[in-house]
């Protein structure tokens, strides 16, 4: 990935990122008291208590060291040790924890003990030392006969040493909830970056592109919230919207632009060469979708106003007969449509079951009632689309969804060219190579793409009365008052100034001023 794509996936991802940083910082801050403690925490103690050893001879040159060392860590030492500080476990555990060094020297033998507690560290090492002299000077012991002990210094619990290198977090409440905020952002950044890689979802117009193979004819922006609701047909309801241009775009695609051929296999029920339409019949348009709900419907009403405001005549088929819904964007009743028709093709003309619609030069036929088996009929709508090319200048035919239903496939062959509608956001890149595929085997030419709900910039608008940037009259003024108000004055002329500043009809007005007031 280029620096550019991860600036597009950080945007695309801010809202994870934001929270991730202030769910952080938030905690942080309230479970970081207000005051904390600044002194340096001791992590143990360590207590040491120093023996002279001596000798009862003087000619000795030095006593065993290591032999008394031996007694106070095993045997009787231990054992009177703990019963001193009341130690209850296994006397040889304590002696355990000592460490005896002993210093040839100067004859003398260290006793440590390290504890978290200091005056158990104390107590620790003095019981020893002490009951090491006792026991010495209450029988000759083997290899220290002529030795006499004394304590020289008795234990004082000293914190352990304890090196402050590395990064120490610091105490503050301010500090830390900066600190667990820059974390949180770099947590929210790689969890943009892990959600991105496990969502295929296509949301730009390169990827949609690259994944369908297919020209991106127009772009529909976004509807605001508040017009969700309303009513679909925005080319008749805002005609100067961006909404409104860009179902013109796809009509201007339509009109003026050949389809392409999307590579493929095989072609079944198309020649190698598909005779041309004949000059005066109607163009076919298919018009679907990968999935549900990403707008075909919408975009075939909207489609047919568009067409019908250029003059033309518009017939729309609702081929789509497992869930019509074509007659409800046109204010139609359900009634006698394409089933009925298929059905029993002998009980009357096509001409029968063509409404109108609320749209000047719309009309509709409608799915039907007879909907038991929509995939049957789908199969028989050759004559019924043939005898529709003379009834409009153009036909527009709302099917399933590509990879949801198999009636469009029996429908394909037939048509002239093939609209696919992609919300933006929702088709995957598997969906897309799929849906290529698919068509690429049909052979069916394919006008474009459109794609439905995407984000508007602000330089899509352009000048003053165009699209959603035109002004009121009132707004228009005041912006006019205000570069007034900025533009500096023009030098004014008073009567002490000379007449250089002044052309020739004002010289002799003033002229004429002057010799009527003398």
């Amino acid at each position: 990935m280029t620096l550019q794509d991860y600036i597009k996936v950080f945007r695309h991802r801010w809202p994870v990122i934001l929270i991730c940083a202030l769910v952080a910082g938030a905690a942080t801050w309230f479970i970081t008291p207000a005051s904390s403690d600044t002194t340096k925490k001791v992590g143990s103690y360590t207590a040491t208590a120093t023996i002279l050893v001596g000798s009862k001879d003087p000619e000795a040159t030095g006593s065993n060291l290591g032999r008394i060392a031996l007694y106070l860590t095993t045997g009787e030492v231990p054992k009177r040790a703990a019963a001193v500080v009341k130690f209850e476990g296994d006397p040889a555990l304590l002696a355990r924890g000592l460490t005896v060094t002993p210093d040839t020297v100067s004859q003398a033998l260290m006793v440590s003990a390290t504890a978290s507690d200091g005056k158990q560290a104390a107590a620790v090492a003095n019981a020893f030392a002490n009951q090491t002299v006792l026991f010495i000077e209450q029988a000759r012991r083997p290899g220290a006969e002529n030795a006499t002990l004394s304590v020289l210094q008795p234990a004082t619990p000293i914190p352990s040493a304890t090196t402050d290198g590395g990064f120490v977090v610091p105490p503050g409440r301010g500090p830390r909830t900066a600190m667990a905020t820059l974390l949180g952002l770099l947590v929210g950044l790689g969890a943009a970056l892990v959600m991105d890689r496990l969502d295929s979802r296509l949301r730009t117009r390169a990827d949609i592109h690259s994944a369908l193979r297919m020209p991106i004819i127009a772009e529909v922006p976004r509807l605001k919230r508040s017009q969700r609701n309303r009513a679909t047909l925005g080319v008749l309801e805002d005609p100067l919207s961006l909404y409104a241009d860009g179902y013109r775009a796809a009509r201007t695609a339509l009109t003026h632009t050949a389809g392409q051929v999307m590579p493929g296999d095989y072609s079944p029920r198309r020649s190698a060469i598909e005779p041309r339409r004949p000059a005066n019949t109607a163009r076919l348009v298919l018009i679907t979708s990968a999935h549900a709900s990403e707008g075909k419907t919408t975009s075939v009403a909207n489609l047919a106003a568009s067409f019908a405001e250029t003059g033309q005549q518009v017939l729309v088929l609702d081929a789509d007969l497992r869930s019509p819904d074509a007659h409800n964007a046109f204010d139609v009743p359900q009634g006698a449509g394409i089933s009925d028709y298929l059905t029993d093709p002998g009980e009357g003309s096509l001409s029968a079951v063509v409404r109108p619609t609320s749209v000047p030069g719309v009309r509709i036929i409608t799915a039907g009632t007879s909907l038991a088996h929509p995939a049957s009929l789908a199969s028989r709508m050759g004559h019924l689309l043939e005898e529709a090319r003379d009834m409009a200048d153009v036909v527009l035919i709302d099917t399933a969804p590509l990879l949801e239903a198999s009636d469009v496939f029996d429908i394909l062959p037939m048509v002239d060219t093939l609209l696919l509608v992609v919300r933006h956001g929702r088709l995957t890149e598997v969906a897309g190579n799929r849906v290529a595929e698919l068509v690429g085997r049909f052979q069916v030419p394919v006008s474009g793409v459109i794609i439905v709900g995407a984000k508007a910039k602000l330089g899509d608008t352009y000048g003053y009365g165009y699209g959603d940037a035109r002004k009121t009259k009132k707004k228009v003024k005041r912006g006019r008052r205000l570069a007034d108000q900025r533009r500096p004055a023009a030098p004014v002329v008073t009567e002490s100034e000379p007449d250089d500043f002044l052309d020739d009809a004002s010289r002799e007005s003033r002229r004429t001023r002057r010799a009527s007031s003398a």
